[in-house]
């Protein structure tokens, strides 16, 4: 932890009102298990000061992370027991309001914005930004918060925390595991984590459809640049034939990368209104310069971008950049 100033503003935030606040924590569209664990644990944090707490996405919670403690308690926007206007609104793991989705009009409206996140990306769009690009996961943020405020972690909350580190991890498996990550694992897990339900069920039990849709993702796999670069796609017309949605790909760019003499992935999933764009690096090589500059965002080996054009549009457009931008790197060496 780095920025302990903005910390303590936000826990001055949240314990020195006089009265309960009525408070909102919003994860980022297309929930993944780091915005959601922090937000879900955020949300319970803030109950414990007494606060009136919403939890609000623009998605419903993913089949995968229903298990969740308190999922059951998330809304979508449209849901009528949401205020029109809230004390204070968090958004975790989220870079910019455009990535909150239709849950981006409750940002607009908040008394006070508060921005938590660990992407380097991020467009510090919060009356109070605490950005530390460092930490493992934005749960890693809930966590130092939590400790700083005086809050004793629950199980519930250290298991939602423990998914965040491991999805953001890959089960310990990326380049951000280091020692501090092992030995926040470590800690979570004698806090009452359920380290191996959480395996379980956000790793290991894949529905039917999911399991088919991957399959597809890998038959439509190629190699370029001499191999370095791979990259797939699911179109929305698969998507569609197995009645599955965007959810169902989650792993199949991280899978393309475990190809022999692959440095880059580009994974392109088709929906009914846009294609999202999923990049990854297994070298020094910045993908997300490429998701910024289109609109998109994330970390220096793994980023994306949701772009508002069929997939025949953006296929072309990202691949011809990611190659000019990965020769223009292997040309400067």
């Amino acid at each position: 932890m780095k920025d302990t100033k903005t910390l303590n503003n936000i826990i001055e935030l949240i314990k020195t009102s006089e009265k309960s606040r009525n408070c909102l924590v919003l994860s980022h569209q297309n929930p993944d298990g780091d915005t959601l664990g922090s937000m879900l644990a955020l949300g319970e944090i803030l109950t414990k000061f007494g606060h009136n707490v919403d939890r609000a996405i623009s998605d419903p919670v993913p089949e995968i992370y229903k298990f969740l403690p308190f999922a059951n308690l998330v809304k979508l926007p449209g849901d009528s027991s949401l205020k029109e206007k809230y004390d204070i609104v968090f958004s975790l793991d989220c870079g910019s309001v455009k990535r909150l989705g239709k849950a981006g009009r409750f940002w607009e409206t908040a008394i006070n914005t508060v921005n938590i996140d660990h992407h380097i990306s991020n467009e510090n769009f919060g009356t109070i930004n605490w950005i530390e690009a460092h930490a493992t996961s934005t749960g890693q943020l809930i966590y130092w918060l939590a400790k700083n405020a005086g809050v004793n972690v629950s199980n519930e909350v250290a298991t939602l925390l423990y998914v965040t580190l491991l999805t953001d991890t890959g089960c310990f498996s990326n380049s951000n595991t280091n020692s501090e990550a092992l030995s926040w694992g470590s800690e979570l897990i004698q806090l009452g984590a359920e380290h191996l339900n959480v395996y379980r069920k956000a790793f290991l039990e894949k529905p039917f459809k999911t399991i088919k849709v991957f399959g597809t993702g890998l038959e439509n796999l190629n190699l370029i640049e001499d191999g370095q670069i791979a990259w797939t796609f699911v179109s929305k017309d698969v998507l569609k034939s197995f009645s599955a949605s965007g959810e169902d790909t989650e792993d199949i760019v991280d899978h393309i990368m475990r190809t022999k003499g692959v440095k880059v992935g580009v994974f392109f999933r088709e929906d009914e209104n846009e294609t999202k764009v999923s990049l990854r690096s297994n070298t020094d090589f910045d993908v997300s310069k490429i998701a910024v500059a289109n609109g998109g965002g994330g970390h220096k080996r793994a980023a994306g971008i949701n772009i508002k054009l069929p997939l025949v549009k953006v296929k072309d457009l990202i691949l011809n950049k990611v190659i000019e931008e990965y020769n223009n790197e292997r040309n400067k060496q």
